[in-house]
């Protein structure tokens, strides 16, 4: 395997207060560490066992890197230089703020060992899956007759979700980094529960992230029982998810707090939407509604908005449907659009770079979402931030920053009349939606904001250090 390792940018953070500690800072113990020095001058966050910055170990919800990455044409080489997930927004935060990261990344077949991410800081390792996971993955995925199997999907899930994690190669290199926090995204898979134990075994604490998942697709829900109570901080994605978690998992509310993706909203602003045409090569005369995500009919029912659209597209002659993404459905997509409404709906593509996204929701009317699941979308945050009102259907955390006639128009899961209501409001009322842009923007500078983000898991992280000094 190679070892990329790009030269880092100076890293005007990593540094740490050493005035706290004596002699070998590496056998510091905690109980000579007093919470103050926890905060160096930067405000990065001081381990109590090293007095030295705190290392996080980050595992993101995919079993195996192959399970995600390459669908959008990411490989192990271009990792480092890739950001467009939500978590990169938050570890963005984390590495700047709080401490230094390691993203640990399972593989079926690691082909870096080792990585810094050019933009972000934080380090990336590739590590191999467990033996019974790699056999267990390409005798699902790689035999010519796998399409057989496909009804078996969740029972291979179920195994795979438990063997990813449980590798020799993983546990080695923990043990060598010895990390100070666990950072985990969500909490629904077998990995969550492995990596849970493997908290307890080496006295680490472990902070974990809800990104959308709903009880329903939990794997292992009996051994959820006994993780998630055991997790030592909960974000939650917003307060419906909260109070589940208190009501189902007894998880007092102390030990958990809501998270929303984070947006830099000096790029992320209100423009002037003649300038937004201008750089989209779209008309300033016409009005436009948006879709912005990856294109999974089953979960994000965009379908469903194109006839929704159908609907009123003769009434409006002025406006047009934008859908900006990628993904399996795209030539059905495409396919349903043309014959319902043709030459009223644009395909711009996939669009990953920020300033070029802000453009396209500046020239937007409002945001349109109408998925069945969702925990907080990062597009909602990046909506409101620009100040253009959002249609969703009422799933995850939504509900916390869309209210009705202020921010946005909700309706629930499926209910499509709900749907068209909305739309047909939004393309009757555009005075409406101009006066709402200023309100709507102060509510993402006070919520989705870095500062705002970076005190939700600052109290977080501070939380789990102090429990281990006590």
């Amino acid at each position: 395997m190679e070892k990329h390792r790009s030269k880092p940018p100076e890293n005007r953070y990593a540094i740490f207060n050493k005035a706290n500690t004596s002699g070998n800072e590496d056998q510091v113990k905690s109980e000579q560490v007093p919470e103050s020095s926890m905060l160096n001058s930067e405000k990065r966050l001081i381990s109590p066992k090293t007095g030295k910055v705190i290392k996080i170990a980050f595992f993101d919800f995919p079993d195996v890197f192959e399970d995600f990455y390459p669908h959008y044409d990411v490989s192990q080489e271009n990792f480092s230089s890739w950001q467009n997930t939500g978590n990169h927004g938050w570890l963005e935060i984390v590495q700047k703020k709080l401490g230094n990261v390691i993203w640990y990344a399972p593989s079926i077949k690691p082909q870096i060992s080792e990585a810094v991410h050019e933009k972000l800081n934080f380090t990336i390792k590739f590590v191999s899956s467990s033996i019974l996971h790699r056999i267990l993955w390409k005798s699902f995925y790689l035999p010519s007759f796998s399409w057989r199997w496909q009804r078996f999907y969740r029972t291979y899930a179920l195994f795979a979700s438990y063997l990813a994690p449980l590798s020799f190669s993983l546990l080695k290199t923990i043990y060598k980094d010895k990390p100070d926090v666990l950072f985990v995204q969500d909490y629904c898979s077998g990995k969550f529960d492995v990596l849970v134990l493997l908290a307890k075994i080496f006295n680490i604490p472990l902070l974990t992230l809800h990104s959308g998942s709903t009880y329903k697709e939990y794997l292992g829900k009996a051994a959820k029982k006994i993780s998630i109570p055991k997790a030592d901080w909960i974000f939650s994605s917003g307060n419906k998810e909260t109070r589940f978690l208190e009501k189902r998992f007894k998880i007092h509310p102390e030990k958990t707090n809501v998270i929303r993706p984070p947006i830099d909203t000096n790029t992320y602003q209100i423009l002037d939407k003649g300038n937004a045409c201008q750089k989209t090569n779209l008309d300033p005369n016409r009005r436009y509604l948006l879709f912005m995500g990856r294109f999974d009919d089953s979960v994000k029912r965009i379908s469903a908005i194109i006839k929704a659209f159908q609907n009123h597209a003769q009434t409006f002659p002025d406006v047009d449907l934008l859908i900006i993404g990628g993904g399996k459905d795209e030539k059905d997509l495409k396919g349903l659009a043309k014959e319902l409404v043709p030459g009223r709906v644009i395909f711009p593509g996939w669009i990953g770079e920020a300033v070029e996204k802000s453009w396209y929701y500046n020239v937007s009317e409002c945001l349109i979402m109408a998925s069945w699941r969702e925990g907080f979308p990062v597009v909602v945050c990046e909506a409101l931030s620009c100040g253009i009102p959002v249609i969703s259907s009422n799933v995850g955390g939504i509900s916390d920053l869309v209210k009705s006639d202020i921010s946005g128009w909700l309706f629930e899961p499926g209910d499509d009349k709900s749907l068209s209501e909305h739309i047909n409001y939004v393309m009757s009322n555009p005075g409406k939606i101009k006066d709402m842009k200023s309100p709507i923007r102060k509510l993402a500078e006070d919520t989705v904001s870095f500062d705002a983000v970076e005190q939700t898991l600052r109290i977080g992280f501070e939380s789990v250090l102090k429990n281990q000094i006590s």
